[in-house]
């Protein structure tokens, strides 16, 4: 049984995070569009077959920089999406149990 007190703070972290997850998923996206441009920046400064350059740009210390800046950023807003997951399901759970106290009453 989930109490009105777990549920009401599931739904302020809702309501506070609503910003934070807004700006970690635009990070996200940022941070691959980044991505992409470093990669084809340094792809095209590259000499050599297209496998030469693509090797350079897999290769590229910028490139892995970028690659990692990318992968945190997924990690930080997976973090925050599945906590508010989480706390959705709380509120959904109680609200279907207090449906049920209500229909038993």
């Amino acid at each position: 049984m989930i109490s009105d007190d777990r549920a009401e703070a599931a739904l302020n972290f809702l309501a506070e995070t609503d910003e934070e997850a807004a700006e970690l998923k635009a990070n996200v996206e940022r941070c691959e569009y980044k991505l992409k441009a470093l990669k084809a920046t340094v792809f095209s400064l590259s000499e050599g077959t297209v496998a030469d350059r693509n090797a350079t740009v897999e290769m590229s210390a910028e490139v892995q920089r970028a690659w990692n800046a990318h992968c945190d950023a997924i990690k930080a807003y997976n973090t925050v999406a599945n906590k508010r997951t989480t706390q959705v399901l709380i509120a959904e759970v109680w609200r279907t149990c207090s449906a049920n106290r209500r229909k038993a009453a």
